[in-house]
């Protein structure tokens, strides 16, 4: 029999329940004091690491020459800021003063903030940016051909800094276009406010495709995280050194693990001795984590595979993640290289020509194939989103969690729309700009599938964003997109050449951290404040990105007026070689090529874009219908790329590590083995930060100091 006592005990019970449900969907906070996660701490930390890598990233990066601040898709600067934070004053907190410790949920929205951030400073936008604005009228100086070009193009001159003149022969010369290539020498301040227009004017087209990154990852986060359940291999490792240690106790679950601090220890000490070598290569011996067997290889068939077979670098961030991720991805990617080789040196011995020159149209028909692949596998969920957009939300739908599916897909279409205006008003003919728009967004799409399904640190530059209009002028179109078209969309193919700094992963990343924390508990009753906090949580990244963006100008304006050459006994200069030289193969050589319509191919585009489409097809195919399909589509889309040539043998490693682990150790030492692999990623951050330090300091001492490399450039 009830009793009102116990009717009154069941009815507190109930109201204790939904109050904590908000309280998790706020914060998760594991403390006797709960607090939000989007607190004024939270988003002060997550401003402060904000900045910090906008002003700093890109100094570190080109005038102190030292490995990438940022540098992939797990940020090497932000898993160290990351590691000394959570050890060295949440941890103190948390063991002395609990109800002063950040929660998981305030370490979230910080470290989400600092993510999306990564974007800008370096890689992902300043390293290209200025320079593909400012470069081309340098590499002028020495040729008409290039002086021409310039001078006839029909682009606006807000494109450009305030340069003092409306005559765009004097351009070439000019102080402040030389002072940023090499170092301003002219009377007075350098030239910064000259460069205030450039810095709005560009921020239209930057900030249009951001909105239209987030809108696109908000609709595909249920897609991907929920219905398809990829892994996110690099969420997982950033979520576990996130969590925030219980009260009373320094250390969260995974650093209490010794194991973690075993692999911490050899991978930090392996690179503070190493680092060591380089400096005093008299008195300590260096411990190879590399191999070259080039003068082994030197003979057929041998001499035809890539130089990426006979010489090669074990880079720990991608063995550790490698160890994360599922075996026939890992085997995929260092399985479809050696299969690579294998060919080359038989067609090397049949032909004397081991080149594949159509390798970029096999990519570009594989990432059309893998585009449709994914549409179709997930066509229902497209679905609700479009009938959402139109008509509403309806009782029961699923619905978007950081934003509406009617807002997110209106919000697409408006950043698109913005995207296109730009260009057109920049110059740009509709069609140009809306393949330009098509072709960026596709490739930020399929960027961020494959590192949420692989774990990818190093994401590779699939196809350049004016392979379409190649295929006009090849094709023989009259009525193809002006030369303008395609300075711009060469512009952006530049600034965009490098995916391993992506918004599209880092917002994808950010918003699976957010799901597996603040949103891990989901109750109706926390309705209502779900929706509040997804809705704050965007606005906080969109602050983020605000306030990097011009942090980003400001400090690659700081270090290019500044230094003109590295700081390193190498004395580089110009101290940004890629992003000068890009200027120059991407914007001026390729426009004139268009221009005057000339492509000496070996190859059938149409013919290797089938082949491409086909085969990546096929290979999606079987992957989906036979679950002992051991290939992965991706292995054959990054051959010849980047992060293919360089960490295959890193890949391997990590495989290998798997399958032995679980060969003899079976599931019990796999799971006691991953705090191991985690430390091996942090602790080489933690020694590519100290190094950092060590050249940062060297140079301001006015010392020559030698660049210590840790992860691949």
């Amino acid at each position: 029999m009830v009793t009102k006592s116990d009717k009154s005990l069941y009815t507190r019970i109930q109201q204790n329940r939904k109050v904590k449900s908000v309280q998790e969907a706020e914060g998760l906070s594991p403390s006797p004091h709960p607090r939000g996660a989007i607190t004024w701490r939270s988003v002060s930390l997550g401003m402060l690491a904000t900045i910090f890598i906008c002003s700093i990233a890109y100094y570190n990066d080109f005038a102190v020459n030292n490995t990438f601040f940022i540098g992939n898709n797990l940020p090497l600067g932000l898993v160290l800021m990351t590691f000394l934070f959570v050890v060295g004053i949440n941890g103190p907190l948390s063991r002395w003063a609990p109800r002063f410790a950040f929660s998981t949920g305030e370490l979230i929205v910080a470290f989400s903030m600092a993510l999306v951030s990564c974007t800008m400073p370096s890689g992902g936008l300043m390293r290209w940016l200025p320079h593909s604005i400012i470069a081309p009228w340098w590499h002028a100086q020495a040729s008409k051909e290039f002086r021409d070009l310039l001078v006839n193009l029909r682009v606006p001159d807000w494109l450009f800094p305030d340069l003092g003149s409306s005559d765009r022969n004097t351009w070439f010369n000019s102080p402040i276009v030389n002072g940023f290539m090499q170092r301003w020498t002219g009377i007075g301040p350098p030239p910064y406010w000259a460069w205030a227009r450039v810095v709005l004017v560009w921020g239209v087209p930057t900030f249009a495709a951001y909105g239209a990154v987030m809108c696109l990852m908000a609709i595909v986060r249920r897609q991907w995280a929920e219905n398809e359940r990829l892994p996110f291999p690099l969420a997982q490792i950033q979520l576990s050194l996130l969590e925030s240690p219980r009260p009373g106790q320094w250390f969260n679950g995974l650093m209490r693990n010794r194991v973690f601090w075993v692999g911490f220890a050899m991978i930090f000490a392996l690179h503070m001795w190493n680092g060591g070598f380089r400096y005093f290569p008299k008195y300590i011996p260096e411990i190879p984590v590399k191999y070259n067997l080039s003068g082994v290889l030197a003979n057929p068939p041998f001499i035809y595979a890539d130089g990426g077979l006979k010489a090669g670098t074990l880079f720990f961030t991608v063995v550790g993640v490698t160890y994360f991720l599922n075996s026939s991805i890992s085997f995929s990617i260092w399985a479809a290289f050696i299969a690579m080789q294998i060919y080359k040196m038989i067609e090397g011995q049949l032909s004397g020509d081991p080149t594949i020159p159509g390798m970029v149209d096999q990519r570009f028909g594989g990432i059309v194939a893998f585009a449709l692949a994914m549409i179709w596998i997930g066509r229902q969920h497209w679905k609700l989103v479009l009938a959402q957009a139109f008509r509403g939300e309806r009782p029961g739908e699923p619905r978007g969690r950081y934003l509406s599916y009617r807002a997110a897909f209106w919000g697409l279409v408006l950043s698109y729309a913005v995207f296109v205006g730009w260009l057109m008003l920049a110059g740009s003919d509709f069609v140009g700009a809306v393949l330009l728009a098509t072709m960026l967004l596709l490739l930020f799409v399929i960027t961020a599938r494959f590192v949420a399904e692989t774990g990818i640190v190093h994401s590779p530059a699939l196809v350049p964003l004016y392979r379409p209009l190649h295929y006009m002028v090849m094709g023989g179109m009259t009525h193809r997109p002006s030369v303008e078209s395609f300075y711009l969309t060469a512009i952006h193919e530049s600034t965009h050449y490098d995916q391993r700094e992506t918004l599209a992963v880092y917002g994808s990343h950010a918003m699976r951290l957010a799901d597996q924390t603040l949103f891990a508990e989901s109750s109706r009753s926390a309705d209502q404040a779900q929706r509040k906090l997804s809705r704050r949580f965007m606005i906080v990244l969109a602050l983020a990105l605000v306030v990097g963006y011009v942090f980003s100008w400001a400090g690659v304006l700081g270090t290019e007026y500044k230094y003109g050459a590295t700081l390193d006994r190498t004395q580089d200069s110009p101290i940004n070689y890629w992003g000068t030289n890009m200027a120059r193969w991407s914007v001026l050589d390729g426009s004139i090529a268009y221009q005057d319509g000339v492509y000496n191919l070996r190859h059938d585009p149409a013919t290797n874009f089938g082949f491409g489409f086909g085969l990546t097809a096929l290979l999606s195919v079987l992957r989906l219908r036979y679950v002992w399909w051991p290939f992965h589509p991706i292995g054959y889309l990054i051959l010849q790329t980047f992060p293919g040539n360089i960490l295959w043998f890193s890949f391997f490693a990590g495989w290998l590590c798997k399958q032995l682990v679980v060969r003899f150790g079976g599931h019990r030492l796999y799971q006691n083995a991953r705090p191991f692999f985690v430390g091996m990623i942090v602790g080489e951050s933690v020694a590519a930060g100290v190094w950092l330090v060590v050249s940062i300091l060297l140079s301001q001492l006015g010392y020559l100091y030698v660049q210590v490399q840790v992860m691949p450039w």
